[in-house]
C-alpha cells in the first residue's frame, strides 16, 4: 500500500512503535484510542507532534535513563530496570570491569590483567582506597576517607531508599528484583534463596572456572577485608558476632555453663564468644570469658578429641587433619595466654559423662 494511503491507525502505530517507542503497554493503549478518538490529523507528523505534548516529551533523553522510561509511562521501579538493562546492554561503564579487559594498558602495552582493571575501576569510586591513593594519600589514609565516604553515602541514600522501591529492586536479594522482571512471585522466592547461598571458593570455581575463579574469590575476599579493616574494634567485634546467626551457634553446653556460672554469683559479668585481634586481619573468638579467664568448649568431632581420634584423621567437614586441627587450637589458646589470660579447655565427652563435675569446676575456674 503506497504510504500516503495508510490509515490514521497504521500511521499512529508506527510512530508509537518507531518513532517514540518503548511506550508502557496500558499508557500505549491509552493513547492510541485518544489518537483515533480526537480526530487527529492524519499526518506523522501531526501524530507525534500530540504524543509528544502528551507525554511530556520535551528533550531527547537517553535510554540509560530512568527519566525516559518513567516519562513513557513506566512505574519508577520498572523504569529503573529497563535503564539499568538497556545500558549494560548497548554500553560498558567505566566502573565495570569490562570496559577496561577490553583495552591496553598503557603502561603494559597489553590487555588489561583482572587486577590493573580493579584498580582502574576503583580509582574512579570514592568508596574504594584506589581512588584516594591514585589522589596521593597514604594507604592507611586512604582506606579511612574510602570508608568515611561509604558511611556518608549511606546516611545520603538511607532516607531516599527507605522511601523508595528502587533499593529493593536493584538488590539480587530482594524479591522485588525478580518479579521487576518478569518472574513469578514462587520463582524470585527461589531466586532470592539461590543468592544468598554462601559465597565460597569452591562455587565460585564452579561458575568461572579455576584461573578466572580464583581471582574472582581472591579480589572478593579482599575487598572484603578492606571493608573490614576500616571499621572500630567493637564493630569488628559485633560483625564477629553476628555470625553466628548464620550456621553457627553457640553450643547449649556453653548456654548451661553460663546459666551456671550466672546463678552461682550473679553479679558476675560473662562474655561470650570474646573476640581478640590478633592484627587487621585476623582475629580469634573464645566461646566463655570471665576478667582474664576463658573456657573454650570444643566438640569432639569439629576439634578431633585425641582421645577419639588419630592425627592422621581428616574430618570430612573441615577438610583438615586432627594434627593440623590441634596445631590450629594451639596457637588460639597461646595467642590468648600471650595477651594474659588463662585458658581452660572442655571436651565435649567429658562435659556429657560427668556434667555435675564438670560444671562446678566451670564454677569455680571463672569465680576465684
Amino acid at each position: 500500500m503506497p504510504r500516503w494511503n495508510n490509515s490514521l491507525k497504521d500511521n499512529c502505530i508506527d510512530v508509537l512503535d518507531n518513532m517514540i517507542k518503548n511506550i508502557e503497554p496500558n499508557t500505549y493503549n491509552i493513547i492510541f484510542n485518544d489518537v483515533l478518538s480526537l480526530g487527529i490529523k492524519n499526518n506523522k507528523k501531526d501524530i507525534e507532534a500530540y504524543v509528544r505534548n502528551k507525554l511530556g516529551i520535551i528533550t531527547k533523553n537517553s535510554s540509560h535513563t530512568k527519566k525516559y522510561w518513567t516519562i513513557r509511562g513506566w512505574p519508577d521501579d520498572k523504569a529503573y530496570v529497563k535503564s539499568k538493562e538497556n545500558k549494560q546492554k548497548n554500553c560498558k561503564s567505566v566502573y565495570s570491569k569490562e570496559f577496561w579487559l577490553e583495552k591496553i594498558n598503557p603502561v603494559t602495552s597489553k590487555i588489561y590483567t583482572i587486577e590493573e582493571a580493579d584498580v582502574e575501576r576503583n580509582s574512579r569510586r570514592p568508596i574504594r582506597k584506589e581512588y584516594w591513593i591514585a589522589k596521593g594519600y597514604k594507604e592507611e589514609d586512604a582506606i579511612r576517607l574510602a570508608a568515611e565516604t561509604k558511611v556518608s553515602n549511606n546516611k545520603k541514600g538511607a532516607k531516599k531508599s527507605a522511601e523508595s522501591n528502587i533499593r529493593r529492586v536493584a538488590s539480587t536479594r530482594c524479591i522485588e528484583y525478580y518479579t521487576a522482571r518478569g518472574y513469578s512471585e514462587e520463582e524470585a522466592k527461589n531466586l532470592v534463596s539461590k543468592s544468598q547461598k554462601y559465597f565460597s571458593k569452591e562455587i565460585c570455581i564452579e561458575k568461572h572456572g579455576i584461573e578466572q575463579g580464583l581471582k574472582i574469590w581472591r579480589a572478593r575476599q579482599i575487598g572484603w577485608q578492606e571493608t573490614l579493616n576500616s571499621k572500630s574494634d567493637e564493630e569488628k567485634a559485633r560483625i564477629n558476632r553476628s555470625k553466628l546467626t548464620k550456621g553457627i551457634t553457640v553450643s547449649a553446653a556453653e548456654k548451661e555453663i553460663i546459666k551456671e556460672v550466672k546463678g552461682a554469683d550473679n553479679n558476675i559479668s560473662i562474655v561470650s564468644q570474646l573476640t581478640l585481634f590478633v592484627n587487621n586481619k585476623k582475629q580469634y573468638v573464645y566461646d566463655i570469658a570471665v576478667n582474664k579467664k576463658i573456657i573454650e568448649y570444643n566438640g569432639d568431632f569439629w576439634h578431633c578429641n585425641p582421645k577419639k581420634y588419630s592425627a592422621d584423621y581428616v574430618n570430612p567437614r573441615t577438610k583438615l587433619k586432627a594434627s593440623e586441627k590441634w596445631l590450629l587450637d594451639q596457637e588460639k589458646v597461646k595467642f590468648a595466654e600471650d595477651q594474659g589470660f588463662e585458658v581452660l579447655i572442655i571436651w565435649e565427652s567429658d562435659f556429657k559423662k560427668n556434667k555435675e563435675e564438670v560444671l562446678s569446676k566451670c564454677i569455680q575456674y571463672l569465680t576465684q
